[in-house]
């Protein structure tokens, strides 16, 4: 319903298959179960990524393990990480529309296992506190800052959580408020889709909890805006999101 990476275009030059193809990453398969994730610029840090990975996945949220680089891959754009078998849960709203309450309690129950985790210092970003309306919450927790549909792979031992190139340290009512975001401005094409849309945010809103989420509406909003890689489309209905909270307010 909403996210950076889509499904695999165009084949792109790489050392396998392209499985997928995002906005700012491509992710190929090494074909020995593994899969390689490759940024097209360096304005990313792999490494940071893959640490922030490891981390995570000691403290109980499943995440693809990650592996060592080898000398064929440049750590400066690559990670290499187990492949996971298994569809998106978009792609399984797709295929089982009639799973869209349950998905979203599952994401809000995957957004609360993560807020839930302290951050160390060294994935702290300096400086960078959301700001809040009346929310207390710990500022010091694990954020994902783009959980939705299409970044949890669902598998046979459970939904994984991939795509931790934006994790920081910071609210976790923050990192709720931005997958409501993101999944509420996602462009959708007909009235089905529309449908399915208002239902997910709706029920994500409530199992994340309302004052949780609403605190940091004005704040996802205006940090979504900063995003360079939005569409245009989506750039228009977040500013509208954004009008909307303020006249509310």
């Amino acid at each position: 319903m909403a996210g950076r990476d889509e499904p695999a275009g165009a084949p792109r030059d790489g050392p396998g298959p392209l499985l997928a193809s995002g906005r700012a990453a491509d992710v190929f398969d090494l074909g020995d179960g593994t899969v390689l994730r490759r940024y097209r610029d360096r304005r990313h840090d792999p490494g940071h990524e893959a640490r922030v990975m490891t981390y995570i996945g000691e403290r109980g949220v499943d995440v693809p393990r990650v592996l060592e680089l080898s000398g064929d891959h440049d750590p400066a754009t690559d990670i290499v990480m187990e492949k996971i078998d298994g569809i998106t849960m978009l792609a399984d709203l797709e295929q089982r529309p009639w799973m869209v309450v349950g998905h979203a309690r599952r994401l809000a129950r995957l957004q609360q296992e993560i807020g839930g985790i302290v951050a160390p210092d060294w994935m702290m970003s300096p400086g960078w506190t959301p700001r809040s309306d009346g929310d207390a919450a710990h500022v010091d927790r694990v954020v994902h800052l783009d959980l939705h549909p299409l970044n949890v792979i669902m598998s046979r031992r459970g939904p994984i959580v991939i795509d931790w190139t934006n994790a920081t340290g910071g609210p976790p009512g923050f990192d709720a408020a931005m997958s409501y975001v993101i999944m509420a401005t996602y462009e959708v094409d007909n009235p089905r889709d529309r449908l399915a849309q208002q239902v997910m945010v709706s029920t994500f809103r409530r199992a994340a909890g309302r004052r949780r989420v609403d605190a940091f509406l004005g704040a996802a909003c205006d940090h979504r805006l900063a995003d360079a890689f939005l569409t245009p489309g989506e750039r228009v209905n977040v500013a509208a999101l954004r009008a909307r909270i303020t006249r509310s307010g």
